[in-house]
């Protein structure tokens, strides 16, 4: 049973499934799971977006629990989970499921058996592999669906070391930016959220990310956020001409925005 209650009743039933199946599968070893991401700011986008999660189990997965979790997974992708309800059958988000099976100790920054629920394929973990600033949201701004809490085991991190981390993005901006697919508008939304969560210590949605954007930012590549929002929540727009002609032309901005949060960082923050 969750512990938390969704307004949206179909992603409601997704995490209770979800929930049921990682406790029959991990039992006695499951310690928690959290909800962050998206989804907690009700800017779920299906067709597009991921609803993120991270399960904290008290030891090493055995080959035979990560067969069954990834056999679990292969489940939610192949067929369409469908749930009746008020005579209505809702379709659910199961496939949308991403995230990973930590120990504790790895959160720590131990070694041990995890995995990884990746957008393509799934993936074995000995060592914890999530970003700095995803831990941080975790840390800070998650929903605990299962168990109890042992976010006190992610580690705080200092000034540096997310400066640190966004320079290395907007590196990574520079050198694989290049446009044309529909997830390079991530490039823009994250740049924005980054610089909105550096100057007012806010983590936003992607789609709030743009908005803030579009308010608060001076460069020039802050008017393709309207566009990067509106192709968000609806992805098959990216087929029509006048979008996918934008989207093969979005390199510049993306590079403009990688400079923009560099120059974010020269400033002292108000925080």
């Amino acid at each position: 049973m969750l512990t938390q209650s969704f307004e949206d009743e179909i992603l409601e039933q997704t995490l209770s499934i979800f929930v049921d199946d990682i406790r029959a599968i991990l039992n006695r070893k499951l310690r928690s799971i959290y909800l962050y991401g998206s989804a907690i700011h009700n800017d779920l986008s299906p067709g597009y977006g991921d609803l993120d999660f991270l399960v904290i189990i008290g030891e090493d997965l055995s080959p035979d629990e990560i067969e069954l979790l990834n056999k679990q997974r292969s489940n939610y992708r192949s067929s369409l989970l469908r749930r009746s309800a008020d005579k209505q059958i809702l379709s659910l988000y199961t496939d949308m499921l991403e995230g990973a099976f930590l120990t504790i100790n790895m959160l720590s920054g131990e070694t041990g058996s995890g995995l990884w629920w990746g957008t393509k394929s799934e993936s074995v973990w000995t060592e914890n592999q999530l970003d700095l600033f995803t831990l941080y949201t975790i840390k800070e701004q998650s929903i605990l669906l299962y168990g109890e809490s042992h976010l006190n085991q992610i580690p705080s991190f200092s000034k540096e070391e997310f400066i640190s981390f966004f320079k290395e993005y907007a590196m990574c901006m520079r050198k694989f930016g290049k446009g044309n697919s529909l997830h390079s508008i991530d490039w823009l939304l994250l740049t924005s959220k980054f610089i909105a969560w550096w100057e007012e210590g806010v983590v936003l949605s992607k789609s709030q990310a743009a908005d803030w954007g579009i308010s608060h930012l001076s460069g020039g590549w802050k008017e393709n956020l309207k566009r990067c929002k509106e192709l968000r929540k609806n992805p098959s727009m990216a087929t029509h001409l006048e979008y996918s002609e934008w989207l093969s032309n979005l390199e510049p901005a993306i590079i403009e925005a990688s400079y923009d949060l560099d120059r974010a960082l020269e400033r002292e923050t108000p925080r």
